[in-house]
């Protein structure tokens, strides 16, 4: 990959970082040119990545090793600006696939996060195995510009 700008850091997993990791985050896109446009919709995208290490990757398990951290890659690759939120903790099945209940037919707090990410960045890719999850977050630098009509 041919990289413009590429930058990794990683942060405690507690939910009193999550601000900090977004707000790094939207800086280093600020300070990249990547349009507000394109930079607010790729935070909102993270934000919910970032929350979802916080609130389920490191659940008491005593296999879990290490400091529970979230790991935060920012890069520009052509005309696309590529974000990655990974973990190295556990993978939370989702415990229900309606999107209006949850498993005990109450109204659902959570399951949206998908549909949330995919709304606002072009690509969404999820990997997870033994050493933890990978959330991908792509979407073009440049917004497609509304086509001219010419008056007729």
């Amino acid at each position: 990959m041919d990289a413009v700008e590429f930058e990794r850091v990683s942060y405690p997993a507690e939910a009193g970082e999550c601000a900090r990791v977004r707000d790094d985050l939207r800086r280093w896109m600020d300070a990249s040119g990547v349009p507000d446009g394109v930079a607010h919709g790729v935070v909102l995208a993270a934000s919910e990545a970032i929350d979802n290490v916080v609130a389920h990757a490191y659940r008491d398990d005593p296999a879990l090793s290490g400091s529970p951290t979230i790991d935060l890659t920012m890069c520009l690759d052509g005309a696309d600006v590529v974000v990655t939120i990974a973990d190295h903790g556990l993978w939370a099945e989702p415990v229900s696939s309606d999107l209006e209940h949850d498993a005990t037919g109450h109204p659902a707090q959570h399951g949206r996060g998908i549909i949330l990410m995919n709304s606002h960045v072009d690509e969404v890719a999820i990997h997870h195995d033994r050493q933890g999850t990978s959330v991908l977050l792509r979407s073009r630098r440049t917004q497609d510009a509304e086509p001219v009509v010419e008056p007729g």
